[in-house]
């Protein structure tokens, strides 16, 4: 026996199934090998029928490997099962001089059972025997001619003795007798081997495992009469209509409703299924089947002579009634999960109603929208199933979602499941998908004649839905977009916005058609169109141009140039102004519910001239001609939603237009009159800004979301006063007052609370609770219950029920006015807060687009202010935070600054260093070392220098700069009560040493005692100058050196005096620092 193949055994009972196959491949090569070479060394060839002529017949390697593998059959080692069954099929099908007889002795052998052995003992020796009985079927051991009809009977009755003996074995058993139909109807034994199988096994069809094997003797063996097995059905046609009810029955395994019986439950479908659906649902196979020649045909001829029921009869009785039904059990219903994800890839699109039944939906919807359920992760599964299908036949998507949506599901599916299951599925549509949805939706919105008009709720409530899913087309960023949809989208949205269709002329379909809505659509789906159609001017403007993100793969762009940009290089506002145009021309057909005023048609008309020139220009997206076309557009589609609103701002910006590219006139004589005046009047951006501003408070979310766009493009014409707009608005407080400067006296005359709500504090509480007091009081006066509290002696009179009554309402009247007010107030608080963060984000806008404009330094000071005067635990500490992330992060953080405007930086810086010492919160100071370093890269650049290398001019501003830390410094170590942060003046050592020289001399002033406020101020300027003097002193800075010299005797008598101050058993970190600087001074000189 050679040994090379030893291994080789191990390897087939590994877990991996690859080193499983792998390791066959490999021992049946070899064994072939010897095989052949031992058949050379023979005279003649041998049949080996016993045990004896095995060692004959066939070589060494390939006895011991037959022996070897049987006796390996039984062990539950790993995978060793599968590993030698495997392994033994391949060879029995290689090796024909072994017969079937020599095997099942040598098998029934190695695994026969004894009375000794233990049930785990026993469940391994029915395994290997089963395992391979199926080896010796599987390698086609049946169908050679050394095997006989009492080989045949011996497998029939060992695997009907199996499935006797433990029922869990009772389908594999009945599968492997199916497995033999193939080979034995060839054979010269067929007619025993059917009357044993049928005597042991078919007695009469009433399980599910003798319907399977009924099946496939009609399917394998056609002649054998099973008329007689059919007890109690009408027809020996499993499919028949008229069997449909008892098929259902044994589907239903009736047994499994005993409570004692639930333990033999599989989670598994029955086998039997495969067959049954596989009438129903051609494989590919079959497909090709109906292509070969007709007399190849008979079969399936013969077939179709017999009255099979159709799908839906049959699914409607054995899987719906029966697996969906209310009274279905939890397996059955598990089982009934599994069946519709098995035929969902399978089925047509036209075919997936039949499955969406009512019963499936509200088993589905019922498990899916709640974790607690009990087959909440079987529908979890299907649902993921779905998706699946949906994502590899996008054809089939549209009918997935309209079964979730439809009849039988709910149109608010994904809110009612807690899923986003029909978003998900809407996202896998192709082009023809999602216009055959958008159909469905519109005659959805159109033809509800089936409701009346009294039904007013109910008919709004489904109009209203379906705009909502078609404006989620474009709104969802998931979904595939076209242009040939989008625009029949929005003309849609705009008609049954903006006009009334007055009769039913169009042929075409309900979505590109103009069909009149039957009931009229009323006021409030009206309005509701006019919202949606505004989100789908909102969603159309941040959308980027689709030919590029086809030319990209999908990949996402980050750039904004081309948001709002059609393929064509347009605007799609303009494309929308340009389809509300076309409609208004159909008069014959359309009828606008608006009606504009004479002075809105004119300066509609001369904006259209101006919009039109505008077009004609080039320029670049994010041009002021650009942003000037977007802002004229989008107001002049405003004019159909508020008409006074939209002409006010159209007046102005016509105004800020003709001012903006008016040619400069020559100054002179005349020109000089008006100087003034020219001077008083307000710039154009500052005009623009204002509006823009006022569109964030606007109800309007297509104006809202216009300010930022159009802010990119014009923040680069910004003046200090437009910016100073931007600043007060932040500054302004939470309270009534601030409430009317920035939304007017109108809206907040209703409420009735003090003027100081910013937060609300104690003292505010007992001013509250005093008001309270007083109502309270007058209460109880309006009921007499005080009338008598003048007089202390006389007792208060006593209240009837009724009165009480009466004092019970007033009084839950003043307890609801102070919950009241209390929630106007905090209302208006979130209002105004909202309102500072969107002109936070146009601040945030123009430091992003104009680093370098000097105006960003206009911004520290008034947030630093800000910032300082808003108490901790304020309403508006969340806003707070953002302008320290914004400070921290953007401005502090550019790589590009202003520069040439010295005086202005060191103004900020001042400011900023005191905003440093009024805080001693970290991230404060943090802020504080950001900003100082950022204003000293506007003025010197991001790198150090030594002082000689800069010029006069920049010298006297170093100077400056470093008078300024120096100051700090000092206010920090004589002080201790200074909130001034140490960690500034040790980031300005350490990122510009060489520049920094005179802040490390008025270091040097505070080592001794008599200038530091205690010797921990000492010993942080005693580890500064260790840390600093080192990096500047040395051979490459010679200048630095001379310098020093100089300094050196200060600094020795300044450590002298500190030493001298110390106990003599002193031990401590600033005896130990000064120690180091003597001898660092004494190397450096």
């Amino acid at each position: 026996m050679a040994t090379t193949t030893l291994q080789l055994y191990w390897d087939l009972a590994s877990f991996d199934p690859i080193v499983r196959q792998t390791a066959a491949q490999s021992l049946i090569l070899a064994l072939t090998q010897f095989q052949q070479s031992h058949e050379q060394t023979l005279e003649t060839s041998e049949i080996a029928d016993t045990e004896e002529k095995l060692s004959i017949a066939c070589s060494s390697d390939v006895a011991y490997a037959i022996r070897r593998l049987l006796r390996g059959l039984p062990s539950s080692r790993q995978g060793a099962r599968q590993g030698f069954s495997l392994a033994l099929t391949e060879l029995l099908a290689m090796i024909d001089v072994v017969t079937a007889k020599v095997v099942l002795d040598l098998l029934f052998q190695y695994t026969e059972r004894t009375g000794s052995m233990s049930g785990e003992e026993v469940r391994d020796m029915l395994f290997g025997r089963l395992f391979g009985l199926m080896s010796v079927i599987a390698s086609g051991m049946l169908i050679r001619q050394s095997t006989t009809a009492e080989d045949a009977t011996r497998i029939i009755e060992s695997l009907f003795d199996m499935a006797e003996t433990k029922s869990y074995l009772s389908e594999v058993c009945h599968h492997v007798v199916i497995n033999m139909l193939p080979f034995i109807k060839s054979t010269s034994y067929k007619e025993v081997a059917t009357e044993k199988i049928l005597e042991l096994f078919l007695s009469q069809v009433s399980t599910v495992d003798q319907l399977n094997l009924a099946l496939a003797i009609q399917k394998h063996v056609p002649d054998v009469d099973l008329s007689a097995k059919f007890v109690g059905w009408k027809n020996t046609n499993v499919l028949d209509p008229d069997n449909l009810r008892h098929l259902a029955l044994i589907l239903k395994e009736v047994p499994m409703e005993e409570q004692e019986a639930l333990a033999d439950w599989k989670p598994q479908l029955h086998s039997v299924w495969d067959c049954l659906l596989s009438v129903y649902l051609e494989s590919s196979a079959e497909k090709e089947e109906e292509k070969r020649p007709k007399k190849k045909q008979k079969t399936i001829k013969a077939k179709a002579e017999l009255k099979v029921a159709s799908f839906q009869e049959f699914w409607t009785a054995t899987v719906d009634d029966i697996m969906f039904n209310n009274t279905a059990s939890y397996g059955r219903k598990f089982w009934g999960f599994q069946l519709v994800e098995r035929v969902l890839p399978r089925l047509a699109p036209d075919q997936m109603p039949l499955i969406f039944t009512e019963n499936f939906m509200r088993t589905f919807i019922n498990n899916l929208s709640s974790d607690v359920r009990f087959l909440n992760k079987a529908a979890k599964h299907t649902a993921t199933v779905l998706q699946t299908v949906a994502q590899d036949n996008k054809q089939v998507s549209f009918a997935l979602v309209t079964q979730l949506i439809g009849k039988h599901g709910h149109h608010n599916f994904d809110k009612i499941t807690k899923t986003k299951l029909v978003e998900t599925l809407l996202s896998t549509m192709d082009t023809e998908g999602i216009k055959a949805y958008l159909e469905y939706l519109a005659e959805t919105f159109v033809k509800q004649a089936e409701l009346k008009s009294d039904d007013s709720k109910r008919l709004n409530t489904r109009r209203e839905w379906a705009i909502t899913q078609m404006t989620l087309m474009l709104t969802n960023t998931k979904i595939p977009k076209d242009e040939s949809w989008i625009i029949q989208l929005v003309s849609f949205l705009m008609v049954h916005a903006f006009f009334e269709i007055k009769s039913t002329k169009s042929t075409g379909t309900y979505f590109e058609g103009l069909h009149k809505p039957l009931p009229a659509l009323s006021e409030t789906t009206r309005e509701f169109c006019k919202e949606r159609f505004q989100a789908a001017l909102v969603a159309l403007s941040k959308m980027t141009q689709l030919q590029k993100v086809k030319e990209v793969s999908g990949v996402a762009i980050k750039t904004r140039r081309l948001n709002g940009i059609t393929n064509d290089g347009e605007l799609w506002v303009h494309r929308i102004y340009q389809i509300k145009e076309e409609l208004e021309k159909k008069s014959s057909t359309l009828k606008p519910v608006y009606m504009l005023s004479p002075e809105s048609l004119t300066v509609n008309k001369n904006v259209s001239v101006i919009v039109e020139q505008l077009r004609v220009k080039e320029k670049s997206n994010e041009s002021i001609e650009r942003g000037f076309e977007i802002l004229f557009l989008n107001i002049q589609l405003h004019l159909l939603v508020d008409e006074e609103d939209a002409r006010s701002v159209m007046t102005e910006l016509l105004d800020c237009y003709k001012k903006t590219f008016a040619k400069k006139p020559i100054k002179g004589k005349k020109a000089g009159k008006s100087a003034a005046a020219e001077e008083e009047a307000l710039e154009p951006i500052e005009v623009i800004v204002d509006i823009l501003v006022a569109f964030l408070t606007n109800t309007s979310t297509v104006l809202k979301n216009l300010t930022e766009q159009v802010f990119e493009m014009f923040s680069h014409l910004m003046t200090k006063q437009a910016l100073q707009t931007l600043l007060n608005i932040l500054a302004t407080s939470e309270n009534k007052a601030g409430a009317e400067e920035l939304f007017g006296s109108d809206e907040e005359d209703e409420l009735d609370m003090d003027s100081d709500v910013e937060m609300i504090d104690d003292d505010e509480e007992e001013d509250m609770d005093d008001d309270l007091k007083l109502k309270v009081q007058e209460a109880m006066k309006a009921q007499g219950i005080l009338a008598n509290s003048d007089d202390e002696d006389e007792e208060e009179a006593d209240l009837d029920d009724e009165a009480m009554a009466a004092f019970d309402s007033k009084l839950a009247e003043v307890f609801k006015q102070k919950k009241l007010a209390k929630s106007e107030q905090k209302d208006m608080q979130h209002n105004i807060i909202h309102f500072k963060n969107n002109v936070m984000d146009l601040i945030v806008i123009f430091v992003r687009k104009n680093p370098t404009n000097p105006l960003v330094l206009e911004i520290i000071v008034p947030l630093l202010n800000i910032i300082c005067s808003t108490p901790t635990k304020s309403v508006t500490s969340q806003f707070v935070d953002k302008m320290i992330a914004f400070i921290k992060n953007k401005i502090s953080k550019q790589k590009e600054y202003p520069s040439h405007c010295e005086d202005a930086i060191f103004d900020v810086l001042q400011a900023v260093h005191d905003f440093a010492h009024q805080s001693s919160s970290k991230e404060i100071a943090e802020v504080a070392n950001n900003l100082s370093l950022y204003l000293r890269r506007c003025l010197f650049g991001g790198a150090d220098s030594e002082i000689t290398a800069l010029s006069e001019k920049k010298q006297k501003e170093l100077t400056r700069f470093n008078d300024i830390y120096s100051e700090s410094l000092k206010q920090y170590m004589t002080k201790k009560t200074s909130h001034f942060h140490p960690s500034m003046i040790i980031s300005l050592l350490q990122r510009f040493p060489l520049s920094s020289w005179s802040l490390i001399e008025s270091i040097v002033v505070y080592i001794g005692p008599s200038q530091s406020a205690n010797a921990y101020r000492q010993n942080l300027a005693t580890q500064w100058l260790l840390q600093s003097l080192p990096r500047i002193v040395n051979k490459k800075n010679e200048s630095y050196s001379v310098r020093f010299s100089s300094l050196a005797p200060q600094v020795t008598n300044n450590i002298e005096e500190a030493q001298a101050a110390l106990k003599a058993d002193t031990n401590s970190d600033l005896k130990r620092n000064l120690c180091k600087l003597t001898v660092l001074v004494k190397r450096l000189t």
